[in-house]
């Protein structure tokens, strides 16, 4: 909820253009991932519905998400034609009380959506970051909110890049170490799912390759950067060899010096992709679990880790089985290859959290949520 859109080039005091009322993060069988965004707005007459209904239309194009939807008190038939010609989607007020029906059976709040711990925490950690300088806030901003839309290769290299400022800056101050941790174990998620999705199209030789291109000269389809670095080498190369053989020539003693390659400066592949893509095979292999492990990472991470209880609530019991918790401490494991291991130390009580799910139980829907079950 509420997930600030940056501008990329603004003035001072003008970073934000505006932000998500709501972001969904779904994931499919195959690991298919698909965003959608829902704007809320609490006007009930037609001044301004159609002007929302346009922007929301560039909103789609500007974030390249998969749907987007207007929810308001009342939506006009005009409202509905329009949105219909311009494949978005509107909700009334009286269809939002019907899903809320539908749904009494989870918890009403619960980690980002609200959740009490979650919210003092991420407040701590925003005022925290003012006395953490060696923690650049471009960066934090992205993991706690930019990477939800973001590729696995810019996701992989934020990460990277905290856990070098976190080396420098020293043990961090909980809760922003639990949070900013909790941050980046959802962007690894996030990226080795994304990656897992393409297996279907790729195989991991060509997966790796568009991976490691990207990680070193920014794009994952260059053909041309490397290839000219190679050329620079060669020139470097003849240029040495020919001066050498002229002081030689004049009688001087030969000398050899090797000069460091620049293609290889460039084209160093990070060390931890190989574990990496071990991880996304393991996410391909089981998509009934691992397309439910950013919900119980988040719960994990932003509810249970924080003192809060709504992740022990029966509706989510199926996110907590043994199998999730195997992922998720794979999962854990590839954040400390990528950022080091006091990143991930922080979210080491992971290990001690009770999954105690089934995988094949149906929660029962007709009663509202109570108190949570204990496992």
């Amino acid at each position: 909820m509420r997930i600030p859109v940056p501008a990329e080039e603004a003035d001072a005091g003008r970073a934000v253009l505006t932000d998500i009322d709501i972001l969904s993060l779904d994931v499919d069988s195959r690991l298919r991932l698909s965003r959608s965004s829902l704007e809320c707005k609490s006007g009930k007459g037609q001044s301004g519905e159609p002007d929302t209904i346009l922007w929301l239309v560039g909103f789609k194009q500007l974030l390249k998400l998969d749907r987007v939807t207007l929810v308001r008190q009342i939506v006009s038939p005009r409202g509905q034609s329009l949105a219909r010609k311009l494949d978005v989607t509107v909700i009334d007020e009286a269809t939002v009380a019907r899903r809320e029906k539908a749904h009494a059976w989870m918890p009403a709040r619960f980690a980002h959506l609200d959740g009490p711990a979650c919210l003092d925490a991420e407040s701590r950690t925003t005022g925290q970051l003012k006395g953490l300088p060696d923690i650049p806030a471009g960066l934090a901003r992205f993991l706690r909110g930019d990477a939800l839309l973001a590729g696995s290769p810019n996701l992989l290299a934020a990460v990277q890049a905290f856990g070098v400022a976190v080396g420098k800056q020293g043990v961090l101050p909980e809760p922003a170490a639990g949070i900013l941790s909790g941050h980046s174990l959802m962007a690894i998620l996030l990226a080795g799912i994304q990656d897992a999705g393409r297996l279907d199209s790729f195989p991991i030789s060509s997966l790796r390759s568009r991976l490691a291109s990207a990680l070193t000269v920014g794009d994952p389809d260059d053909t041309y950067v490397l290839p000219m670095l190679e050329k620079a080498d060669a020139l470097i190369r003849f240029i040495q060899d020919r001066t050498h053989k002229a002081y030689v020539d004049a009688g001087a003693e030969p000398i050899r010096l090797d000069v460091p390659s620049l293609r290889d400066a460039i084209a160093s592949t990070p060390p931890y992709v190989d574990y990496y893509l071990n991880f996304v095979e393991r996410l391909r292999e089981n998509p009934q679990v691992a397309s439910g492990l950013l919900q119980t990472a988040e719960l994990a991470c932003f509810d249970a880790l924080l003192g809060d209880s709504a992740w022990k609530s029966d509706s989510f019991s199926h996110l907590f089985t043994t199998e999730h918790k195997g992922l998720l401490l794979v999962a854990l494991k590839c954040l400390e290859e990528v950022a080091g291991a006091q990143v991930a130390s922080s979210l080491r009580d992971i290990h001690d959290l009770p999954f105690r799910g089934s995988a094949g139980k149906v929660p029962d829907r007709r009663e509202p949520f109570g108190q949570p079950t204990l496992y």
